[in-house]
């Protein structure tokens, strides 16, 4: 089974046509603002994503495209204003960031309630919320199962393993400190992906049984693709593609978290 992501955001968006009628009932148009420093290729294609996405629920979409080279003041001081505009609902500031940027100092500057990105407030994690989302529509009971997540970033893999722990799900955890990574994925009955390293599981790392959900994204000679290689497809009945797997559910699930910061 090859566990799309289109029909889940498809589900999503439906069940935000009425909060959205009701903000323009208030002469409310919920209001994103992206602010991307520099040319990462993975970051233009998920910003191009995020603006189809909102034009088509008639979100508005506010791209604040700054130079490699902006200083550390700079984007603070651009976010402050944003945190101002009564009219910003959501504010992303897209990862990565360029070398020689203190990525938490910026991201701290974000205001918890705009912060639809869940990184310095409350708000679930788009990328996180967007795997269990997966998991639940595909009806995989994933509390009775053993889970190991690869990556302990601020973005999946360390949210995740609050989401899920406070479930009463404790998952096994990798990064780059796991001294030999193959034993540990071959425990999984869910392995989870979050380091945009690509290729980085082969066949041998994974069991036949195996549920495989890659959030990592990366561009790779021209190509989007995620931490495992092409040979794991084939291996493997149950898989999430990249890319048309968790990157549409992101996106769906940062387009509600905007909503509800509107709202």
């Amino acid at each position: 089974m090859i566990l799309y992501g289109k029909p889940i955001a498809d589900k999503i968006y439906k069940s935000l046509e009425s909060k959205l009628r009701d903000l323009k009932e208030q002469n409310i148009i919920s209001t994103m603002a992206v602010i991307l420093i520099g040319e990462d290729p993975v970051s233009l294609v998920y910003i191009k994503l995020k603006e189809e996405i909102a034009e088509r629920l008639g979100i508005e979409f506010k791209l604040f495209h700054l130079l490699g080279i902006s200083s550390e003041n700079q984007v603070i001081n651009l976010v402050s204003d944003l945190n101002k505009n009564k009219f910003i609902h959501g504010i992303v500031v897209q990862l990565p960031l360029p070398d020689g940027l203190d990525q938490e100092k910026i991201l701290q500057s974000i205001s918890p309630q705009k912060d639809i990105d869940g990184l310095n407030s409350e708000i679930l994690p788009p990328t996180a919320a967007a795997i269990l989302e997966i998991l639940e529509f595909y009806n995989i009971n994933y509390k009775h199962l053993k889970i190991v997540i690869v990556g302990r970033g601020r973005l999946v893999g360390g949210p995740l393993e609050k989401m899920l722990t406070a479930q009463g799900v404790e998952p096994l955890v990798c990064d780059s400190k796991t001294n030999n990574l193959k034993i540990e994925t071959l425990k999984a009955d869910i392995l989870i992906l979050a380091t945009g390293t690509p290729d980085l599981i082969k066949a041998d790392m994974v069991r036949d049984d195996t549920i495989v959900i890659d959030a990592g994204t990366t561009e790779s000679n021209g190509k989007m693709t995620g931490d495992v290689s092409e040979e794991v497809y084939g291996k493997v009945e149950t898989y999430s593609p990249v890319p048309g797997g968790v990157g549409p559910v992101t996106v769906a699930c940062l387009m509600r978290n905007l909503i509800e910061a509107a709202r």
